[in-house]
């Protein structure tokens, strides 16, 4: 498996569909446009995309636009000095895809002079909270953040 950032131009489109088919698929069937240079590809041995990690810091997120009425609806988190995970998602489970993109996020994270990590996800969604717990991240916070439909939020964080 070969882990690339940024996202190849050849691999783009595939990495929207498959992210936004995890975290929003969006209503008009095209997924809205992602930012190649906050984003992280894990191309498998066939040369297909077996899974995509996005990422925001300072200099915005994996997203390249949001509607208006979303901007206006998201609920930040507190602000951080770490590097945000901005979802992960793998094509099949547990075949070390997730594992090597948070890798390679932790690489760009020290690279970058973040001090670590830093994922927010959905309470109720067990199998990544299971995934970040295996991987060494801890609890730092909760609340209501991101989408106000999407429920009680975790802050998990892991140094780099």
């Amino acid at each position: 498996m070969q882990i690339t950032s940024p996202i190849p131009d050849r691999h783009l489109r595939d990495a929207a569909r498959l992210w936004w088919s995890a975290f929003a698929p969006p209503a008009a069937g095209r997924a809205p446009p992602i930012r190649a240079c906050h984003g992280i590809a894990a191309i498998g041995p066939a040369g297909g995309l077996d899974g995509v990690a996005g990422f925001r810091d300072h200099d915005g997120g994996f997203l390249a636009d949001q509607p208006m009425l979303a901007r206006l609806m998201f609920r930040a988190a507190p602000a951080t000095l770490d590097l945000v995970i901005d979802g992960i998602v793998v094509d099949r489970l547990r075949h070390g895809a997730g594992r090597a993109l948070l890798d390679a996020a932790s690489d760009i994270a020290r690279r970058t002079g973040h001090p670590g990590l830093r994922a927010e996800v959905e309470l109720r969604n067990r199998r990544a909270m299971a995934f970040y717990a295996a991987t060494g991240f801890t609890e730092t916070g909760r609340g209501r953040f991101g989408w106000p439909w999407s429920g009680p939020v975790v802050i998990l964080r892991r140094a780099v």
